[in-house]
């Protein structure tokens, strides 16, 4: 006896998601990220801006936290805690851009990562020298602290190098990457490519500092993918067109 499974006894295939599990808590711990970043690390240089004016370095900020050190201690707090969103919320705009502009998104985000984990270093290094310092072994050795930092190879290659290039190249390109994709608006992209230039090759100009612009560009890059349909997110657009259908 010959044994045959008809078509209609056959398992039937499941339909593809809509989007891939998590895709929505993926996506709302980047928005959150990119908001708390820019409130965290932008807000807080900008504030103390304000407060402080133009010290010019940070042995000058070091001198005026020890005079100040509620403000001085919450703004170093606070850039502390963003290295721990900053690089989640980048990660986030790479997973958008990447549907758009795959191969500029990896060069950009391995320059990113490098210049993370050179910034989670600077502001490390930062934190030692002008919070913990002062009152360990006085102001003015926190300062001396701090400016050997420029003079030690060590901190060069795992901090001061990553940063200064491998942060600005590499958002640069993300930014790029970003406006390629055409997913994100291109105001907060714009707003955050002038910071960098701003930051890194020009002065603040009396009560306007660069940093406000970042914490602009990522508050609002941030309320963005909160509110972007799910089926965007996780590169499935067709998916948001089909549930508006109904």
């Amino acid at each position: 006896m010959s044994h045959t499974i008809s078509s209609s006894s056959r398992p039937a295939p499941h339909a593809p998601a809509a989007s891939p599990p998590l895709s929505r808590a993926a996506q709302l711990g980047a928005g959150v990220s990119l908001l708390l970043a820019g409130l965290l690390n932008g807000g807080s240089q900008y504030l103390t801006h304000l407060l402080t004016g133009d010290h010019g370095d940070f042995s000058d900020q070091i001198r005026w936290g020890a005079e100040h050190p509620g403000p001085h201690q919450a703004e170093q707090a606070a850039l502390v805690a963003s290295m721990f969103f900053l690089p989640l919320g980048l990660l986030g705009l790479a997973h958008l851009a990447r549907w758009g502009a795959p191969r500029l998104t990896a060069v950009a985000l391995a320059l990113v990562l490098w210049g993370m984990w050179g910034f989670h270093n600077v502001v490390a290094l930062g934190y030692g020298a002008g919070s913990v310092a002062p009152g360990a072994i006085g102001v003015d050795a926190a300062v001396d602290l701090n400016e050997s930092y420029l003079d030690h190879l060590g901190v060069t290659l795992t901090a001061l190098v990553p940063h200064l290039l491998g942060s600005f190249l590499g958002l640069l390109l993300l930014t790029l990457a970003c406006w390629r994709s055409g997913r994100l608006p291109r105001v907060p992209l714009a707003l955050l490519a002038a910071f960098l230039v701003w930051d890194f090759l020009l002065a603040p100009v009396g009560p306007l500092e660069p940093h406000l612009l970042l914490a602009v560009a990522l508050v609002w890059l941030g309320v963005h993918v909160l509110r972007m349909p799910v089926g965007t997110w996780s590169g499935n657009p067709s998916a948001d067109r089909r549930a508006t259908a109904y």
